[in-house]
Formats: structure tokens, C-alpha cells, sequence
């Protein structure tokens, strides 16, 4: 795959011949429209600011595996991916995605609005390496993960997670999370902490998930994952900690 590039704002905009865009200067939006599944898009690199980014996925149905699945030869992952980025007060949107991750920030520090994605192929939102403040994230059907985070810091306000395929929210691999308020309704496994990360929860309602919460240890170079929950409210599906992770609850 090919990558053109654009200057956009104070980053770089890369697309494939697969993907259109339109900057609507007016609206503060810059759309960008998959015409073929498995298209990519990435910004890269400055700062990125004061504007919504919409994707829009290929719309109809996708019978065989998208091309470039699950990485292309860039290393890409993401549908749309933000890579080595400054942000300030940025919202980001995407439906119909075709890729291992519907939206994926690598190396991205700053605060971000909103992010809204619905129907994704497998992970919804993938952050790595990244220091981040977002106030808002809702998410509905998602093939695998609807959030994985690693690696990082994260301060995240509120989330509404709805069918996702695997996990509701996983954190791993030496993440930190501070979150205030999070709704999970039917994922398998609610919030999952692994591989040394510690998970600070304020207020948590997961309903119809197999099992809610999981803490332990996955990858060998890491301890176990904990959690720290004050209001819980499981509706009676399953805890689950191994031995060396820990799930600290102060209200049932």
C-alpha cells in the first residue's frame, strides 16, 4: 500500500488510495470515508487540535477477511491511527471499521473530548504508549475488545460500553487508569487489570457479562494487575483474581 500525505493543521495526514477525506473548516471536522475495507488512515507526528475527526467505514457487508488484516506493512493495526502526537480538545468518531483496531493512538499525549465508535470488526479503541485525558467514551459492538489500553497513563471520565465481543476494558502491560464512572453491558469479561498495571475505578455497573472482573497476570516479565473499585455493582457475575493480583473493593 501506497501512503500519500498531507499537511494538515500542524501534523501529517497519511491515507491510502482507499480513503477520501473532506476538511470542513466551518464545522471543525475532518471527515474521512473508507472506500474499500481494510483502507488506512493515519495523522503523524506535531499537534492536532480544536477539531472532530469522523471516520466512516466501508458500509456494506465484508464476506472475506479485510485486505491488510491484521497488520499492514507499516505495522498498522488501526483503521485510523494517531502515531507520536500532541492533542488538545479533540473528538474522534468511527463506524463500519474493517481493521484489528477501529481507532489506535500510539506515542499520543493530551486531552481529548469525545471518542464515539460503533460497529468495529474487532478491537474499538486500542491506546498505547500514551499519556491521555478523554472525557467521554461510548462505544457499541465491537468483534473483540471494546478499550485496550497499555502501557501508559490514563485519566478517562466516563464510559459506556455496550456488546463487546471479548473484554469491556482491558488494561495492560504497566498501564496506570484513573476512571470515574464506567457502564459495561454484555461483553465476556467486564474490566480485565494484567501484566502490572493498576486500575483505579470510582463507580462500576457491568451487567450482563459472564465473568465482571478479572485481575492477574498474563506475559511472564510482568507481576500481577490490581484493581481498586469504591462502588461495584456486578449484578452477581462472576470476581476472579489470580494469586499475586489483587481486587480491592470498598463498597459491594
Amino acid at each position: 500500500t501506497k501512503y500519500k500525505k498531507i499537511k494538515f493543521q500542524d501534523s501529517n495526514f497519511y491515507f491510502d488510495e482507499n480513503i477520501k477525506y473532506k476538511n470542513d473548516e466551518e464545522k471543525k471536522e475532518f471527515n474521512i470515508f473508507q472506500t474499500k475495507p481494510g483502507a488506512r488512515a493515519f495523522f503523524y507526528e506535531g499537534v492536532l487540535k480544536d477539531i472532530n475527526v469522523n471516520f466512516y467505514g466501508y458500509e456494506k457487508e465484508i464476506k472475506l477477511e479485510p485486505p491488510n488484516y491484521p497488520i499492514d506493512q507499516r505495522g498498522l493495526t488501526g483503521c485510523l491511527s494517531l502515531i507520536h502526537m500532541n492533542v488538545k480538545n479533540i473528538s474522534i468518531k468511527s463506524n463500519n471499521s474493517s481493521c484489528e483496531d477501529s481507532v489506535n493512538l500510539i506515542n499520543v499525549e493530551g486531552s481529548l473530548g469525545k471518542i464515539d465508535i460503533t460497529d468495529s470488526y474487532k478491537d474499538a479503541l486500542d491506546i498505547d504508549f500514551s499519556e491521555v485525558d478523554i472525557d467521554y467514551i461510548n462505544i457499541v459492538s465491537a468483534g473483540n475488545d471494546c478499550v485496550d489500553l497499555s502501557k501508559g497513563n490514563y485519566k478517562l471520565n466516563r464510559l459506556n460500553l455496550l456488546n463487546c465481543g471479548d473484554k469491556g476494558l482491558s488494561v495492560g502491560e504497566k498501564s496506570f487508569l484513573q476512571l470515574n464512572e464506567i457502564i459495561i453491558e454484555k461483553s465476556i469479561i467486564g474490566i480485565s487489570s494484567k501484566d502490572s498495571s493498576i486500575v483505579t475505578v470510582e463507580n462500576l455497573n457491568i451487567k450482563g457479562s459472564e465473568k465482571c472482573l478479572e485481575s492477574k497476570r498474563k506475559k511472564q516479565e510482568f507481576s500481577g494487575g490490581i484493581l481498586n473499585i469504591k462502588n461495584l455493582n456486578c449484578h452477581d457475575s462472576i470476581i476472579f483474581n489470580e494469586i499475586g493480583s489483587f481486587i480491592n473493593r470498598e463498597n459491594i
